[in-house]
Order: C-alpha cells, then structure tokens, then sequence
C-alpha cells in the first residue's frame, strides 16, 4: 500500500492543484504519494472540525495539521502516514494586512465567495479607492501522524521552517486588488486579484498557468521538493 498524506480540506481545487504536481515530481517515491482528503476516509469515520483560533497563517496551519494527526492517532492511522494541512488568504495594504487569516469569513462566520468579494469591493469603495496593492499568502504544514519529529536539517531560508513537529512552507504573489472585476475561473478572490501589471486577473489565468503563478503554487512546488527528506 502506498504512503499515503491525507490533506486537511475538503476544497477539490486544493486537492487537485496538490495531486498534479506530485504527478508531476521527478522523484519517483513522491509520485507514488497517494492524496487523500480527510473527508474522504470511510474507515475512520467523520474527523473533527478544526477550529482555526490562531491570529496568524502558521498558527492555523499547525494548528490544523496537529488535531487531524492527533485524530487520526486515535483511530490507529499509521504513525508514520502524513498529514498535510495549510491556511491562506488574501491581506491588502490598504486594510493594514486584512482580511488575512480571516478571508474566508471576511463578510461574516457564513460569508460565501460572493459576499466576500462584495465586502472587499465595499471596503474598498469606502476609502475611495478603486484598487491597492495586495498579496495572497499561503503557508503548507506538514508532519507524521506520530509524534516522532522529522530527523533532517532545514537549508537556511526563510520561507520554510519548523514549527512543533511540522514542517512549515510559505508561498506568495503579489498583484493588486480592484474594485473592477473579470474572469470566471479560480475562486475566493481571484477575480478581483488582479497581475501583470492590472492586466489580467487570477480568475483569468488557466489551471496550470495559476498553479505557475499562486501563493499555493509556490509552496506545493517547494513542498515536492523536500518530500524526498520526509520520505526517508
């Protein structure tokens, strides 16, 4: 059976964009990895709602990644099985950093894409501005179901680190936020994300040229690149 890293969300786009570049890793122990959701494990049953109480993208990230591990303890998963789990959002210069961890509630703890995207506009608009600059994050946290630590040394670099047992991968893009919006794919705010000089627009972009492009994009392809220490 293959090792398998079971990925704290149930968002298909996540899973998809993750299980390409696996796909697509030149080493072949990584592109055996099977990514399973954690909503999708039938023989454990329902796993518990992480809350996500922390004030930064790290926090909630580990915070995710160690009670999915600690659940999947309990339910005697493999000690040496992985669980990988991550928090992003959008934080905009003119909001001082916000909505930041809380971009998927920004318009209230039932918002949608929608009243999301409408808040943004609306905050926006109230300041007189028709665009800022913005910047998408996303931070990857990965550990063993067990609570072994992982026995290798991190390169000096200040996008990955480690945090209580995970190791942690941050990702980034840059662009700005506008009033005016355009294109029909991605989701959350991509069609208010706006690169290229105000030329095109997240929601614009093709599903490989996103994952070329976005915050997640480029943590997953630094994540595929350390597999290989995990794996040992």
């Amino acid at each position: 059976m293959p090792r398998r890293i079971v990925v704290a969300t149930s968002n298909p786009h996540k899973l998809q964009e993750l299980t390409s570049m696996l796909a697509r890793a030149r080493f072949p122990e990584v592109r055996q990895l099977e990514i399973v959701s954690v909503a999708a494990l039938p023989e454990y049953g329902k796993p518990p709602e992480i809350e996500e109480t922390e004030i930064t993208f790290v926090g909630n990230a580990v915070l995710k990644a160690a009670g999915i591990a600690q659940w999947l303890r309990t339910v005697g998963a493999p000690r040496d099985e992985l669980v990988l789990a991550d928090d992003s959002g959008l934080c905009v210069d003119a909001f001082d950093g916000k909505p930041g961890v809380y971009s998927a509630r920004f318009a209230g703890p039932n918002a949608n894409d929608e009243r999301n995207n409408a808040k943004l506009v609306a905050e926006l608009t109230a300041r007189g501005l028709e665009s800022s600059p913005a910047e998408y994050v996303c931070v990857l946290a990965i550990r063993q179901v067990g609570t072994r630590p992982f026995d290798f040394t991190l390169p000096d670099a200040g996008a990955i680190f480690m945090r209580e047992n995970c190791l942690c991968i941050e990702g980034r893009c840059r662009g700005n936020v506008r009033v005016a919006a355009r294109g029909d794919g991605g989701f959350g705010y991509d069609p208010h994300f706006w690169i290229d000089g105000d030329t095109r627009t997240f929601a614009e972009l093709s599903r490989g040229e996103k994952s070329q492009r976005s915050h997640r994009g480029a943590a997953g392809r630094r994540l595929v690149q350390e597999l290989p220490l995990i794996l040992q």
